[in-house]
């Protein structure tokens, strides 16, 4: 592209954020000829995307952040808007970026990793000391023109989405400006310049921060009592009583190079047989394999596809191995032992590994795990709640697909009988992002 005119698409692309969704609390107030300033007390951003092993040329949400950062800040500036010191009549700004990274294909089972047009959604609030003048919120907005393949350098487009979030925040800005002025005068009549400065004055709130988990020694964490039981059923169940095992197996999840390993033998040993028994077994033991996620035994199902294993095999192993895929992702998050307690049960550390997850089907199925087996387990049942009070009520892309969950975890602590969690589920029917969830935290708060 000729050098001269990629600037100008660029800058052409940074002012083309289309909002689809706005989202705005304000009062009255009487009209006001007062100036003000304003002043970035909190910027943050957060990136996710849509495939997370797409590793190309893009910007880190440390660099997305900054830029941004710097781009408003610059504008505000240019707009003799930016507070410098010694200014009094100051509202103070706190930003929040929200940016979804997307690909073409996302929502299928073959991604491509060619950048569609990015969904972000900002969170802006203006602010006097502790008290809020107004907040702010802008959904569904997308880079338009992405997609005509103009810009086709990664980091090119997403620096253009930063001028693009830079020029909507400061527009928004403008629009709101004279609101700022009537309240700020409203706020603040009556009061010195130095009452003024002592009520801007604001008491930061931290969220505390959450200890790290020790971890373990090993990977191989597993009782070694059960390992053994496991082994006992392998070696002397019948062919049924194997089958049972194998599925039980598949509902599980099981790191041990022990136990696999002899499914693993009795496959290769098998998968050649024309015997119908035989094949029924094998069947089932590659399942088994499957579902362990443990990639070393990938190749032992590529050889039964390879070889001259029945068709009716092939058939199921086949669609095994689209599982093992995901389920391979899984295994690592299940199995972190860098992320578990020495003084918790085994069980408990994977469903905590599974609850803080990102992955959905994970974190769904350890709901469920708890709802059915560990309503007793009070440190699971307080990893809940504190998953409950930091995501449930914050309208982030990162939480939003997670109504179901947080759902479910409100069932989870409702029918604990535990009463200390009630005045969570008080808190999230009122104040849940998701109507869902402020449903269920009504409906299960009445259990306790």
């Amino acid at each position: 592209m000729n050098r001269y005119i990629k600037p100008i698409l660029l800058a052409c692309f940074s002012l083309l954020l289309l909002n689809a969704c706005a989202q705005t609390s304000t009062k009255t107030y009487p009209h006001s000829d007062i100036e003000i300033k304003y002043s970035v007390r909190h910027f943050e951003a957060d990136v996710i995307q849509s495939v997370p092993e797409f590793e190309g040329d893009y910007l880190s949400r440390e660099q997305l952040e900054t830029i941004t950062k710097t781009k408003f800040i610059n504008l505000l500036k240019e707009n003799d808007l930016l507070a410098e010191e010694g200014d009094v009549n100051v509202v103070d700004l706190d930003i929040f970026v929200d940016y979804s990274r997307r690909f073409v294909g996302d929502a299928t089972p073959f991604p491509v990793e060619k950048m569609l047009s990015p969904i972000i959604a900002l969170h802006e609030a203006s602010y006097l000391g502790d008290v809020a003048i107004r907040k702010n919120i802008n959904r569904g907005m997308t880079l338009k023109g992405i997609s005509t393949g103009l810009i086709g350098d990664n980091t090119e487009l997403e620096r253009a989405a930063t001028g693009a979030i830079a020029n909507s925040l400061m527009e928004r800005l403008q629009n709101l400006n004279q609101y700022d002025r009537n309240a700020f005068a409203a706020m603040t009549a009556g009061m010195t310049d130095k009452q003024i400065e002592q009520k801007r004055r604001y008491t930061q709130k931290q969220t505390p921060t959450k200890a790290q988990p020790p971890g373990l020694a090993s990977d191989q964490y597993l009782p070694e009592e059960l390992i053994q039981q496991y082994l006992t059923r392998l070696a002397e169940g019948s062919r049924d009583e194997r089958i049972d095992f194998y599925k039980q197996l598949v509902g599980e999840w099981n790191n041990s190079s022990a136990v696999y390993d002899v499914i693993n033998a009795t496959v290769l040993a098998g998968y050649e047989s024309t015997n119908s028994d035989t094949t029924e077994e094998v069947i089932w033991a590659s399942k088994a394999l499957a579902y362990s996620g443990l990639e070393r035994y990938r190749s032992t199902l590529d050889a039964v596809m390879n070889d001259n294993a029945p068709e009716r095999l092939k058939n199921y192993v086949e669609g095994y191995l689209e599982t093992m895929t995901v389920r391979t992702k899984q295994a690592k998050v299940v199995h972190d032992v860098s992320t578990m307690y020495p003084e918790l049960d085994w069980q408990t550390n994977q469903l905590m590994n599974m609850l803080n997850s990102s992955d959905k089907q994970l974190r769904g199925n350890a709901a469920q795990t708890i709802y059915r087996e560990h309503l007793n387990n009070e440190r699971l049942l307080d990893e809940i709640s504190d998953i409950l009070r930091q995501e449930a009520k914050i309208p982030r892309n990162r939480y939003v697909g997670f109504s179901d969950f947080y759902a479910w975890n409100c069932r989870v602590l409702g029918s604990s009988g535990n009463v200390k969690y009630k005045a969570l589920l008080t808190d999230l029917a009122e104040n849940a992002y998701s109507h869902k969830v402020r449903e269920y935290a009504d409906e299960f708060a009445d259990e306790l």
